[in-house]
Formats: structure tokens, sequence, C-alpha cells
């Protein structure tokens, strides 16, 4: 629970105060007895005025309050507008029902630790909160700006047909955000486009594709898609509880985490980007929200509390990076019980990740190259060097099994967290990767007709369940690469990208 405390008032020092009233007594009265009333009267006056004011400024400095960031009961304490709370989620009377194991990107409450939101005023644009890792967060998504996603295309391999690309993607993207009725600003899964996902999630779908646009510069004060952005921040933040989370109740059981971790980095995203003190209290709750969910094994899966999975556990990783890059400071112990789940399902001492553990007695299921890149990514944000010989291995067994295949092996789902993985390493893994990535998608995106700057989702792995958004938005996400998110271990400012001539790896 945020609560609030007045400062602690200064004792009165009684001895020093009545010697001090005797001396001014003996002092003025000689001065008193030679003037006018009329003199008396109006320094007397002034006085009281002056007293007045003091006194008035004086209580207000011990109005003033402090953020006390500490949970306790489930009792709501009235607060302003930037304290948030989360309460726990009644008890259920049925045990959620048994799944089996599976890597689904599903398109995806609870006593909390706390996020402390930063006053943008005093931390200034490039603030950040302290690092975990020697990651420059504050960094991260610097390569958004205007000016800098050109020089970044050329200096990590993008190309004009990789621009023009996303710059079709975010039209029809712009194009299938609804217009009218109660959905109005947001977008689904199902359509109103051909080859429409088989589920419903709203959430989900309008974090997607507000999570592209932003990818590409774009906020509801700045971009292109300016408007668009704004509707859709408008008709999501609309739906935001006071706890943190958003009320979607129709969405599938297994999607709420996913789409919850999708709009809580968006929203982070977006207050990072803007450091418009507006977008703080909704990001800072949807990530108290988050922290609040994880699991007592570190990970998250489909409900708040329960023991986690590897796949519904990378996209978290991304909203607590993301909410750090916006200087949202998040509790500690949250990344050191993240980094105790990556043990527990870790294989080849760390170079593959499987998706759950069962038990203590029974190995960690079989990995997938969607969830092992998922936990190197999480490796990567939790520090390890780019040189440690599991990263090395790890990346080079996804280079080999996740190969950018579109006819044989299409997966955008593990695709894009290899992207990101590879991207983070770069040198010759990310030039065999972005040979083959920068010439695919740009080429298999559709030409022409209705559906003209989307991607076709048949004989996609997950496809068909996400449909032609779902699959638009991951393969938008990979073009914009080059600068939605600065490589970890390149040491490229943004303020002289245009003096690099090719990319020198970090020491």
């Amino acid at each position: 629970m945020l609560s609030f405390r007045p400062l602690p008032a200064a004792a009165p020092r009684r001895g020093r105060r009545a010697s001090w009233l005797r001396r001014f007594r003996d002092r003025l009265g000689p001065v008193v007895g030679r003037s006018s009333p009329f003199t008396v009267s109006l320094a007397s006056h002034a006085a009281l005025l002056i007293l007045l004011a003091l006194i008035v400024s004086v209580r207000r400095r011990a109005d003033q309050i402090v953020l006390d960031l500490s949970f306790a009961s489930p009792e709501v304490v009235e607060a302003p507008a930037i304290g948030m709370q989360i309460m726990p989620e009644p008890a259920q009377d049925e045990q959620p029902e048994e799944t089996t194991e599976t890597d689904e990107p599903a398109v995806a409450e609870v006593a909390a630790a706390p996020v402390a939101i930063p006053d943008p005023a005093e931390q200034g644009a490039g603030a950040t909160a302290e690092p975990v890792t020697p990651v420059p967060l504050g960094m991260l998504l610097d390569g958004r700006e205007e000016g800098q996603r050109e020089r970044l295309v050329k200096v990590f391999g993008g190309s004009d047909a990789t621009e023009a690309a996303v710059a079709r993607a975010l039209a029809w993207l712009a194009k299938q955000q609804l217009k009218s009725g109660p959905d109005a600003g947001l977008w689904h899964l199902k359509g109103p486009y051909a080859d429409g996902g088989t589920q419903e999630n709203p959430l989900a779908a309008t974090a997607m594709a507000l999570l592209a646009f932003q990818g590409a510069g774009n906020t509801p004060a700045t971009g292109r898609h300016k408007d668009v952005v704004a509707r859709g921040w408008a008709a999501l933040v609309r739906r935001q509880t006071a706890e943190g989370r958003f009320d979607f109740p129709d969405i599938p059981h297994q999607h709420t985490l996913y789409a919850h971790a999708m709009a809580t980095t968006a929203l982070c995203e977006l207050f990072a980007m803007t450091r418009d003190a507006a977008h703080a209290p909704p990001a800072a709750a949807a990530l108290e929200y988050a922290v609040a969910a994880q699991g007592p094994n570190g990970g998250w899966r489909y409900a708040p509390g329960d023991p986690g999975d590897m796949s519904v556990t990378g996209w978290y990783m991304m909203a607590l990076k993301s909410g750090e890059a916006a200087g949202l400071h998040l509790p500690p112990e949250t990344f050191a019980r993240v980094s105790e789940f990556l043990d527990s399902v870790a294989l080849d001492g760390g170079a593959r990740y499987g998706y759950r553990r069962y038990t203590e007695l029974k190995p960690a299921s079989a990995f997938t190259p969607a969830v092992s890149a998922e936990g190197l990514l999480a490796r990567q944000f939790l520090g390890w060097r780019r040189d440690d010989p599991r990263m090395t291995a790890g990346v080079e067994h996804l280079l080999v099994e996740a190969p950018l295949d579109w006819e044989n092996a299409k997966n955008v789902y593990a695709w894009y967290y290899v992207t990101q993985v590879v991207h983070n390493i770069g040198g010759e893994p990310w030039a065999r990767w972005n040979d083959r990535l920068r010439e695919l998608l740009p080429a298999k995106q559709v030409a022409k007709g209705r559906e003209s700057g989307s991607w076709d989702p048949s004989l996609d792995q997950w496809g068909p369940h996400g449909g032609r958004l779902f699959m638009t938005c991951f393969c938008t996400w990979m073009l914009e690469v080059y600068y939605r998110h600065l490589p970890l271990y390149e040491a490229v400012a943004p303020a002289r990208i245009n003096q690099v001539q090719h990319v020198v790896p970090a020491e």
C-alpha cells in the first residue's frame, strides 16, 4: 500500500526563546515610547502580516508528503492519483484445470513489493534507475528518436527495404484500429481483416500494435501515427483498474498474464520515450501488478501466483527491463528470483532452457528454440557476458535450430526472440542471422490488395492461433530491431551514432 506521512516538526527550544524575548522587549520599549501612535499601529500591522506569511509557509512545508513505499494489509488508504494499490485476489474454490506442457505464445491478482515512481522533472530525460546489470538501461530506447533511426539502420545492417516494409506494416495496422463501438481505439485478433486468430484478446492485440508503433518512434505527441497511438492509449488506460490490471473479462484464462506483460511493456516504453508525468501512474501500477503476480518459483504463468513457465516469464522480463529503462525502481529480489527460476529450467549448463520444471525430482521439460531464446535473453538482461561460454553455445544452437525458413519451419515467435538475442551479441552471429532476416521478411510481406503491408499467418507454428495481426506485429518488431532497442553489449551512444562507420564490440 502506498502511504503518506508528514515531515516531522522540530522540537521547541524554550530556554533560548525566553531569553531572546526579554532582549527584544528591552530594546523595543524605548523605540515605541518615542514613536507616534500611527507609526506604532502601522509597524504592528506590518509585523502581523509578516508573521502570518511565515506561519503559512511553515505549515505548507510541514504538510509536504513523503512517499512511503510499503505494502500493508488489504485496507484501502485514500491517496493522491499517483498512489496505486494491489489487492490480493479472493481465494478460489476450484483449482485451475491442469494444462499440458507447451510453449504456446498465448495472445496473454496478489500481495506485492513496491514500484517507485520517479519525478521526471528531477530526473531529466536521460535519467534511469540504478541498474541491476551493466546494461545502459537509459539508452535502450534512445535509438527510436527522430534522426537516430536512419543512422542505426545503416550501422546495424538494415536497408531501405526493411524500413519501407515497416512503413507499410504500420499503415496496415493503423487501418485495423476499431473506429466505433465500445472497443473504439482498440485492435482485435479476429479481424476486421482476413485470417484472424482463433480466439479474441483485445488487450494483447492492442498492446502488440502499440509496441509496433512505438518501436518506430510514434507516441501520442510525435510521429506520423501519433493520432493512432493516442486513441489506442486512451482506450486502453480507460480499462485499467486501481490495482493496475486491465479489465478485459472475456479473454481466455491462459492469455491474461501474457497480455498484461505486453501492455506493461508498452506502457513503460511510453513513459520512457515521453517523460510525460501523466504516463507514470498507469505504468507504475501495471508494473506493480506484474511484480505481485510473480510465482513462488520466480517465474510467471497463467494466473497470479502460479509457478512460472519460461514462455510467460520471457514476456515479464521484457516488462521489468522496460520499467527500469523508464526509471521505475523495482525490488532487487524480483530479479534474484527470476535468476533462480532460470537456473531451475536450464539445460546443458545454461546454454538451453526448458519450458517448465514440475518437481525437484523431474528434469526440466524439453527445450524449444523459442523458450530457449527467451531464457538466453533474460540471462543477457541479468548480466551474463557476451563471451560467456554458455551464451556462445546457446546462440550457436539457436542459429542452427531456428532457421529462417519460411516454407518449412515458419515460427515468428521463436524468430523474434532469436533476433533480439543475436542482435545483442553482434559480430559474426548477427551478420549471419541478419543477412537472411533483412531479405526474407520484406520479400514475404503482402504487396497487393486489401491486406497489403501485413504478413500471411498460414503455415506458421502459432500463426493460425494468433492470426494476421499477431503475425504482422512480430514481423514488424523484427524489422525494427536496428533501432527498437540498442544492443546491450555495444558501446554506441546515440549522440555519436553519426560518427560510427562500423560497430566495435565493447570490452
